[in-house]
């Protein structure tokens, strides 16, 4: 009888103590899952640092030719972030721009990103403002098509922040060692940013942006933006893809918002039947 007892008060020590080893080793399996995702996203960029390379490599070129200097170049590199952004407030630093042209263009050449970051918050709408705020430095063209892909599978905000974060990482520093070593070579093939080396980034976003034109969203966009840029041809100083950009990223958040206004409609539609029954 005793023996019988004393097994008994074992098992339930036993089953009592499971939890806590759950609860003690979880933080390490949410450790390994963040990490794990962390690579995926660094090894999903590899195609598009391949192509990207070029891109940084006559970015740094552009920069030692136009006598901005190594710490400019890096520097502008480091805070703009865009391959298209940099050549172009180049360009107008060489052709003596003043620098509100330059940061105007600048911004304007980055507004595809309102349509992307409108694209992403379905996504990322419930993790913390501080990593948003990291996210959105890091994104980029190649960025958001990998990580929108990604976010199609059914994955949690931890491991979805953390593999943006790995896309973002990787293209940051491949940006960066490719710009170093186009201000090198820019310091001995001074007409190395003529070559034409851009080719390769601009095939992959063809690519890329065919292959996320499946969502009705995605469509009704880059069509709006399309036709507003065709329109608004004629404006002065390129004015044009001020208005066809701005003008994409309201018809793709208006898109958003009526896509959520028929769900939670359609929502509470079926629940009065049941809630009347």
């Amino acid at each position: 009888m005793s023996d019988n007892a004393g097994e008994k008060a074992l098992q339930e020590t036993e089953v009592s103590d499971e939890p806590a080893v759950k609860r003690a080793s979880s933080p390490a399996v949410a450790d390994s899952s963040q990490r794990s995702e962390f690579w995926a996203g660094c090894r999903a960029m590899t195609p598009f640092m391949i192509a990207a390379f070029p891109m940084g490599i006559i970015a740094g070129a552009a920069g030692i030719a136009g006598g901005v200097g190594w710490a400019g170049t890096i520097g502008m590199a480091a805070a703009v972030n865009s391959g298209t952004a940099m050549l172009a407030a180049l360009q107008l630093l060489r052709d003596g721009a003043a620098w509100p042209v330059i940061l105007l263009t600048t911004l304007v050449l980055s507004l595809r990103m309102m349509i992307y970051a409108i694209m992403l918050r379905p996504h990322l709408k419930d993790i913390p403002q501080r990593w948003r705020a990291l996210l959105a430095f890091g994104l980029v063209d190649a960025v958001f098509f990998i990580v929108h892909d990604r976010f199609k599978k059914a994955t949690s905000v931890k491991d979805r922040q953390w593999y943006f974060l790995g896309a973002s990482v990787a293209m940051f520093v491949n940006w960066i060692s490719s710009l170093v070593l186009g201000m090198a070579l820019g310091s001995v093939v001074p007409d190395i940013a003529s070559e034409g080396l851009e080719f390769p980034m601009t095939a992959i976003f063809i690519a890329m942006m065919a292959g996320a034109l499946v969502n009705w969203k995605v469509w009704t966009s880059v069509m709006g933006a399309g036709s507003l840029a065709l329109l608004a041809h004629p404006l002065p100083y390129n004015l044009g893809i001020a208005v066809a950009t701005l003008g994409g990223a309201v018809i793709g958040a208006s898109c958003e918002f009526w896509e959520e206004k028929y769900k939670h409609d359609d929502t509470a539609e079926a629940t009065e039947p049941s809630e009347a029954a």
